[in-house]
């Protein structure tokens, strides 16, 4: 469906140009360090962005069969398709077998439970937890202490030297140490620390996967980017991969919403919208304030901008235009095409924005939209017969 009218809200749209914009940019940063580029999907996995991306990546880094399946449903069968996850089944290696180009263990005793099942053709790899942290916020940090992702990198050592022989059939590592970064000082400190801590097994690899979790688009320096691939493939020899998902799809997201009331605050006026934070949940999550179309420092007309649900906490933050807002306003948030629609969930029965697809054209393309059926479905509630 082709609309000519403004999109209802709340709305969810994805602008191709920028879409290809950034795939563009970041596909070239992977060809300038030589580097196998993969999609994680976690990100945003609407059809019309996995179509896009299929045709700028050497794959797809996936966390779980519904993603696998939706990839090869999306993209079709010959989608490079390579698993990382700390739960994988036995079922699908047997389900998925050849089409899987690298299963990604999340731990040794993983690996020894599963890794006979995994096909002939697919490369095994290892993940590894650098014990090196480098993102304050705890409940992201996948070095932090007890943490579940990864073979530590001292024991994963330890075991090189002692018996060598119990690590035959893996023949990649992974690491995955960051989010929402643009400096690339922590990924090549990680870089050091392992060749420092495992050079050894290091070149008894043939390939090793950086993972995610770093803003090409954004960054101004991309040198410790491109020193860190130069380690593992100069010095090693390996085939380097990297996995963004946000990098590629973040800028071109949107969420169009609608001011339906405006109260009077102690200090400032609250302007309630027909989204919620529970559209954005890494707005709560990180508690940041995203960013607002038109919203200007110093402006003279602020507000509180909040969702529409009986949460207290369901705020925006502070903003201030250099025009009033009135009850029919248009507020537009921008970069949340990354973990917005992945993680948005219906919390009071206030339904999913509508998805939109702006073309390259300008037109806008209907993808989705939420209905009560869908939320009746989901809390087991039948649908009404028809008389």
């Amino acid at each position: 469906m082709t609309l000519t009218t403004p999109v209802a809200t709340p709305a969810f749209v994805i602008d191709q140009r920028t879409l290809d914009a950034d795939l563009a940019a970041v596909r070239e940063i992977a060809d300038q360090a030589s580097c196998r580029l993969l999609y994680s999907p976690k990100a945003c996995a609407l059809s019309d962005v996995l179509g896009c991306v299929s045709r700028n990546v050497d794959g797809f880094a996936c966390s779980s069969p519904y993603e696998l399946e939706l990839v090869e449903r999306a993209c079709g069968e010959a989608a490079s398709l390579h698993l990382i996850s700390p739960l994988i089944k036995a079922e699908t290696l047997e389900v998925f077998g050849d089409r899987l180009a690298s299963v990604i263990f999340n731990s040794l005793s993983q690996w020894r439970r599963l890794g006979e099942k995994a096909s002939r053709g697919t490369r095994q790899g290892l993940r590894v937890n650098p014990q090196l942290s480098i993102v304050r916020d705890r409940r992201y940090d996948p070095c932090r202490r007890n943490s579940k992702l990864g073979v530590p990198v001292h024991d994963l050592a330890a075991l090189a030297r002692s018996d060598p022989g119990r690590l035959a059939g893996i023949d990649g590592l992974h690491f995955h140490t960051n989010c929402d970064e643009t400096d690339f000082t922590g990924l090549l400190a990680t870089a050091r620390h392992i060749e420092d801590v495992i050079p050894h097994l290091l070149e008894r690899m043939d390939w090793i996967n950086l993972g995610g979790g770093y803003l090409f688009t954004e960054a101004h320096d991309l040198a410790g980017f491109f020193e860190t691939v130069a380690i593992f493939r100069q010095r090693f020899g390996l085939d380097v991969f990297i996995e963004p998902g946000a990098a590629l799809v973040r800028r071109s997201g949107t969420i169009e919403a609608t001011v339906h009331d405006i109260l009077a605050g102690d200090d400032l006026q609250i302007a309630v919208l027909d989204t919620t934070v529970n559209h954005m949940p890494e707005v709560f999550e990180f508690q940041f304030e995203p960013d607002i179309l038109g919203h200007v420092a110093g402006g003279l007309h602020g507000y509180i901008l909040a969702g529409c649900t009986c949460l207290a906490g369901d705020v925006f933050g502070e903003y201030a235009f250099d025009m009033p807002l009135e009850v029919g306003s248009r507020v537009t948030f921008l970069n949340v095409g990354a973990y917005t629609m992945s993680k948005a969930h219906r919390f009071n029965g206030v339904g999913l924005p509508s998805i939109y697809l702006r073309r390259r054209d300008g037109s806008l393309k209907l993808v989705a939209e939420d209905s009560f059926e869908e939320f009746a479905q989901l809390s087991g509630v039948a649908a009404r017969a028809v008389a």
